[in-house]
């Protein structure tokens, strides 16, 4: 008999949200269940990718995952909530499957990314926890471990099952928590079982598929007979995610550098998404040059230029081009406030500069992702 051993947090160890499922409920037996396959669940609440007792690495050392053909793995809720620096997680999550494949190197490895949390008062994916990063960096860091590693994965965003809108009905604790509903877990072991035959059956694909979407119906019934008349396509609009600096300070200007391209890269992208005589004039070449990599005066003053300049200036000129022809929120009908960043100016070796920065990373996603849906709208 093929046989599965899983790992995780509350999720799959079975609460609800008010009180813990019988074992049969639990996400990996029901995924046992509909595959016939003999199923090992050790996960336990409140673990996540860090190096504690019950932490993804220890549970792989103190299991014997020597007779698994598969292996589960289901982590990130926690450390959302309970956040450490984003370099931290993937480095946690990385030690525990390169353990769990010293361990057993023929087990296939399917990595679920985490469903949605909101208990910390978020509502989307891009909001941010107090160490500055949102859950929609966390999946694409874990997809990053995945490729790595040569694991599967199961992404949840091309087709959510959990959302901020369903979540009083798909979450035990509604839309300020985390945990599904029995209902819901055996959607999500649906989902993940159909996964598994996939992987068996050697069929799976690099990504996930794009979920199956039936074309809207019209309003009314003769609104698609007129002649030569498609219907408009909804345009997606972007996001801009830009990469936290780590705990190694070495890699700070690289870390600017890079941002600093994303972010022109993506104000070229709204700057094209307007009427071309709406468009303000914006360079989008870097103008504030790099220094060397070491850790210097001429460092420090980079980076708070290239933010002032380069971002600052650049991002305010196309907000107030948008506000002085009205593309503004549809809601409020309020004009863009202008970003004031305020870059750290103390080139300390400690988490004070590193959190400052990245606070001014979290501005500048939330403000141009903010113009974005102005602008697509």
């Amino acid at each position: 008999m093929t046989k599965l051993v899983a790992f995780g947090d509350s999720i799959f160890a079975g609460w609800d949200g008010k009180e813990n499922v019988s074992a049969n409920q639990r996400i990996p037996e029901l995924i046992g269940q509909q595959l016939g396959w003999q199923v090992t669940n050790v996960a336990i609440g409140g673990t996540k990718y860090d190096n504690s007792s019950n932490g993804f690495t220890a549970m792989v050392n103190k299991t014997d995952v020597s007779g698994f053909d598969y292996a589960l793995v289901s982590y990130g809720v926690n450390n959302f909530s309970w956040p450490e620096a984003l370099a931290t997680v993937k480095q946690n999550a990385v030690n525990g499957f390169e353990a769990l494949k010293r361990k057993n190197p023929n087990i296939k490895i399917l990595l679920e990314l985490p469903t949605e949390d909101f208990r910390q008062g978020s509502k989307t994916l891009y909001d941010v926890n107090n160490a500055f990063w949102n859950q929609n960096q966390l999946d694409d860091m874990l997809i990053d471990v995945a490729k790595q590693e040569g694991l599967e994965y199961y992404d949840w965003r091309p087709d959510p099952l959990i959302t901020y809108e369903n979540a009083n009905q798909t979450l035990g604790d509604g839309n300020t928590g985390v945990h599904p509903t029995k209902a819901t877990m055996r959607a999500i072991a649906q989902r993940l079982a159909e996964k598994f035959k996939q992987m068996a059956d050697g069929q799976v694909q690099p990504d996930n598929p794009p979920p199956h979407v039936d074309p809207p119906k019209p309003d009314k019934p003769d609104d698609n007979k007129q002649p030569g008349r498609k219907p408009d396509k909804p345009k997606i609009v972007p996001k801009l995610s830009l990469a936290r600096l780590g705990d190694d300070p070495f890699q700070l200007r690289d870390n600017v550098q890079d941002n600093i391209k994303r972010i022109l890269a993506f104000l070229k992208i709204l700057w094209n998404e307007l009427p071309e005589f709406f468009r303000p004039k914006i360079s989008f070449e870097t103008t504030v040059p790099a220094p060397d990599k070491e850790l210097s005066r001429p460092l420090r003053n980079y980076v708070i230029n290239a933010l002032l300049i380069d971002v600052e200036q650049k991002i305010n000129e196309l907000i107030g081009a948008c506000n002085s022809h009205h593309i503004i929120s549809m809601e409020s009908f309020q004009l863009t406030g202008l970003l004031s960043l305020d870059p750290p100016r103390r080139l300390d070796l400690n988490g004070h500069y590193k959190d400052g920065l990245n606070y001014q990373y979290y501005l500048i996603e939330n403000k141009l992702n903010e113009l974005a849906t102005y602008i697509y709208q």
